[in-house]
């Protein structure tokens, strides 16, 4: 459905590319093969504002809050606040171990299921984790989020009303998303699971 050469294309607007090995991973556990495959194949790097913080990663303006992906070397301390507390050390109980948080929006994160490959988006300060299901997997995920920013960067002005999206804005974002993955009611059920109404 998206190849490394869509991804890519899709994804330069947002934030530099470049190749990251597996060996920037910095987590205590092994780096899943699809994670690995994608920031060495597809590598959402970023740009660098300040030396000391380096590369932010790819920012998605999705409207609202944007949707960041971080760089490979910034992935294990992404999981502060969701999987553990202040170190890794201190694990929370209410994270499943096998989910690993990709991309986050103000907060909410972007899930990889380490056991089925998919990835859930789930809200915070509800009080307790319960993610929904969002795709089946990493590259539908990202490529989905990245064609949303296009798609959202190339509407004309009279489809917001005080940077609020019109609901013809929104149905060309539908529109758009249903072209890449596979009709108008899988584009649905996956605005709907990120409760995405901008």
């Amino acid at each position: 459905m998206f190849t490394v050469d869509t991804l890519r294309s899709l994804l330069e607007p947002f934030g530099q590319l470049r190749s990251q090995s597996p060996s920037e991973w910095t987590g205590q556990s092994d780096l899943p093969a699809p994670i690995a495959d994608f920031y060495q194949q597809v590598g959402p790097l970023g740009h660098t504002y300040y030396e000391n913080v380096g590369p932010v990663g790819c920012t998605l303006t999705v409207g609202g809050n944007p949707v960041c992906i971080p760089p490979l070397s910034k992935l294990a301390a992404l999981q502060a606040g969701y999987a553990w507390s202040e170190t890794p050390a201190q694990p929370l109980d209410d994270w499943n171990p096998n989910w690993l948080v990709i991309a986050e929006q103000g907060g909410d994160p972007f899930i990889y299921d380490k056991t089925t490959g998919h990835v859930l988006f789930a809200f915070h300060g509800a009080g307790s984790w319960k993610p929904t299901f969002f795709t089946k997997n990493l590259t539908t995920a990202i490529g989905a989020l990245a064609t949303v920013a296009t798609s959202y960067c190339c509407l004309d002005e009279d489809q917001f009303f005080d940077e609020a999206l019109l609901d013809s804005g929104l149905q060309c974002i539908t529109d758009d998303l249903a072209n890449v993955v596979g009709g108008l009611a899988e584009a649905q059920r996956m605005l709907d699971a990120w409760e995405y109404e901008q």
